[in-house]
């Protein structure tokens, strides 16, 4: 007889055949994947620093320090050359480039990457003016976390505070941060708030202050181009005095934009501010603008013109260029529509409604001739408070004389002007306007 096998041994050892078999299975792929995650992160960081060189002028290089299946490290090296200073201001034409150092540090997980940079405050030109500010600790940096299964990405970036005094002026910055989230193209949605900055200049008697701005942005790139479908902005607060008792206090500013494609040719923008309070003093004068409203919108942009125009001016090109693309959008024309824009001074109300179009022309004969200016036609119409003088003291002569010329008509409790533009020529209630 032979004896009984057993199974049960049998059984337990193919368990451990199989679970190490998987387990080197998955040790296998998950070396494979991180080492197609390292291919992949060199293949978007080459990818990444080519196209900031071409849109932005300025110069990038990468010099990796260690590089294996699970780390990236190594140094950005930004440079921007004195050119490109000079297309901000051309008087930085002839200056030495900025150069600064950023250590970038990346950790390579199976089809996922984290990675981290930071400006180092003790290389590059700049150095030795962050350590004379006793700036070594400040901090400009931004880390990301990708993910290159669902090709997505998930970011931060900040400015810390810091502070700069010289004799008795003094300026401070507060911290600024942000995050992005989207794809790993740079399509998604890019939020910012920045705490505000104060400046007091001694010499002027100059003090400014700005505080909590916030912003949001959808980004998308169009045909090659960079583009914000949508954005916003608030503004809590900005103050400026000056010498002569001169105050400006300005609460509650908010801006909202929209970019929409008409059709395959076309697009529209619309554009939307308001400010709760916009107060301007002096010794002399007191104007308080409280309830302001602006909605702007441009119907029928040439859209090919629009991207041409976006191109030429993200790469700072000569005028010829840009020239060229405001043609190209005025051979389409276009139509702005002013649905509101609207406040009340020193509680009195002003309001001004209407539309303008403009029909195919150039930006020569736009600017430099008559029949440039045949290619306006439009209708506006404007509505005062009729003690807009009297809480207004400065415009009462001028209100006074538009309306003995007929440019303004009292009715209903109120100062109302029809300006009508039609093929250059422009009337006010009927009448020619005069210059």
């Amino acid at each position: 007889m032979h004896p009984p096998l057993n199974h049960c041994g049998e059984t337990e050892l193919m368990k451990k055949k199989v679970a190490l078999a998987v387990g080197a299975v998955l040790v296998v792929g998950g070396l494979g994947a991180c080492w197609y995650t390292g291919n992949t992160f060199d293949r978007i960081l080459a990818e990444q620093i080519a196209r900031a060189q071409q849109e932005s002028g300025i110069e990038v290089t990468w010099s990796p320090e260690t590089e294996n299946l699970f780390t990236r490290d190594g140094v950005l090296k930004v440079v921007v050359p004195p050119q490109t200073l000079a297309s901000f201001d051309p008087q930085l034409a002839g200056s030495e480039p900025i150069e600064m150092q950023f250590a970038f540090n990346s950790r390579l997980l199976p089809l996922y990457i984290k990675s981290h940079l930071q400006l180092d405050t003790a290389q590059g030109t700049l150095a030795p003016i962050l350590t004379s500010l006793g700036m070594q600790q400040w901090q400009l940096g931004a880390e990301s976390a990708s993910s290159l299964w669902t090709m997505s990405n998930s970011s931060r970036f900040w400015v810390s505070d810091f502070k700069v005094k010289e004799g008795l002026n003094e300026f401070t910055f507060l911290p600024l941060n942000g995050d992005y989230r989207g794809d790993l193209d740079g399509n998604g949605h890019l939020t910012a708030h920045w705490l505000g900055m104060t400046v007091h200049d001694a010499q002027s008697k100059t003090d400014l202050a700005l505080a909590d701005l916030k912003g949001s942005a959808d980004m998308a790139e169009i045909s090659g181009l960079w583009l914000s479908p949508r954005s916003d902005a608030t503004l809590t607060a900005f103050t400026l005095t000056q010498p002569g008792n001169v105050k400006i206090t300005l609460e509650g500013l908010t801006t909202a934009t929209e970019l929409a494609g008409d059709d395959l040719q076309t697009l529209s923008t619309r554009y939307q501010m308001k400010v709760a309070t916009l107060n301007m003093e002096s010794e002399e004068d007191r104007l308080a603008l409280t309830q302001g409203n602006l909605d702007l919108s441009l119907k029928g942009l040439d859209l090919e013109g629009y991207q041409t125009l976006q191109e030429a001016s993200s790469k700072r090109v000569d005028e010829a260029a840009i020239q060229e693309a405001l043609d190209k959008m005025l051979q389409r024309g276009a139509t702005l529509e002013l649905a509101d824009l609207s406040a009340r001074l020193n509680g009195e109300p002003v309001s001004l409604q209407g539309e303008a179009k403009l029909a195919s022309t150039t930006l020569a004969q736009l600017m430099g001739s008559e029949e440039g200016m045949q290619a306006l036609s439009g209708l506006l119409h404007a509505h005062l408070g009729e003690k807009l003088g009297q809480a207004v003291p400065q415009l009462a002569p001028m209100l006074e004389q538009f309306t003995a010329m007929g440019y303004l008509k009292a009715q209903e409790s109120q100062l109302q002007a029809e300006l009508k533009l039609d093929k250059g020529a422009v009337t006010v209630n009927g009448l020619p306007l005069h210059p």
